[in-house]
């Protein structure tokens, strides 16, 4: 009898087989509903790896389900696109088939549908014992996807934690990004040879920085607004004019989208990820306050 179940993890596939190769994950993921414990004392191994495992089963940690065998393979993957499959054609006491396939297909937005599918044939009265280790399957794989559930909310919150942290230790002081920005802008005024699409990285890159700090973030739409009607851009004149009423409101309610350009042709409220040209302008800024 089969059991199949899938469940969305909102973590990329790479990470969740890197997760699958661990026995102690094996082990949180089943507990505590099932404890695990290998035949014969010996110790567990720190990753699954291809081969037989024998292991004791007790359900809740306290009533003995007897020994069981567990085999790992490597399959191909069942789909394109997919990861490889994770097999566990197991057996044991009480089940003649426990034949159990853990599949990962990547998700849009970094995340992954994962699935188990369970193949079960009890030893002992299968015309009864199997309808009732199905169900007993049911419970166990969705308590185990709970768990895995679990598992990647942490991993996500400390990934955030992480990242703050390091964007934290990255921020400039208020006197370094004065300086950089101020260096910024003087950029694209000793550069009135430049392209027009090389002024306005300067600019972009003055307001990238300068965002987080009303003052600075000001005086960016002013200097795009100067450049704007220097060009006779009319709809980025429009814009920035529109912007700078944004200014006051946008830092009062911090609504201040993080690497957005400020230009009139992306919306002010779009977090943006800056260009390879922007990162380098502000980068070489950073360095130049920094150094004095």
């Amino acid at each position: 009898m089969r059991v199949r179940l899938s469940t969305p993890l909102a973590a990329p596939p790479e990470w969740v087989a890197a997760q699958l190769q661990s026995t102690a994950v094996f082990r949180h993921i089943t507990a505590p509903l099932m404890h695990f414990k290998p035949a014969k004392g010996t110790p567990w191994p720190t990753t699954w790896s291809p081969g037989e495992l024998s292991l004791h089963m007790r359900l809740l940690g306290v009533l003995p389900m007897g020994p069981q065998t567990v085999r790992i393979s490597i399959e191909p993957a069942l789909h394109e696109g997919a990861w490889p499959t994770l097999r566990d054609n197991g057996e044991g006491a009480l089940m003649r088939v426990w034949d159990h396939r853990i599949t990962l297909h990547p998700l849009p937005g970094g995340r992954t549908l994962y699935t188990d599918d369970i193949e079960v044939v009890a030893r002992h009265l299968p015309w009864l014992m199997t309808p009732l280790s199905a169900a007993f399957a049911q419970v166990f794989y969705r308590h185990r996807q709970r768990r895995w559930r679990a598992l990647v909310e942490r991993y996500v919150k400390e990934r955030e934690q992480t990242n703050q942290e390091i964007e934290a230790t990255n921020t400039p002081s208020p006197l370094h990004q004065s300086r950089a920005f101020e260096h910024l802008l003087r950029g694209f005024a000793q550069q009135p040879q430049a392209t027009h699409a090389e002024r306005w990285h300067w600019l972009e890159a003055a307001h990238v920085l300068g965002q987080t700090s009303a003052r600075l973030h000001w005086r960016s739409h002013w200097a795009m607004l100067g450049y704007a009607h220097q060009v006779r851009d009319w709809r980025e004149v429009a814009g920035q004019l529109g912007r700078l009423a944004l200014v006051p409101l946008g830092h009062l309610l911090a609504r201040l989208p993080k690497g957005n350009t400020g230009r009139a042709h992306v919306s002010a409220f779009q977090p943006m990820v800056p260009t390879a040209e922007i990162t380098a302008l502000i980068d070489r800024a950073l360095k130049k306050a920094k150094a004095g």
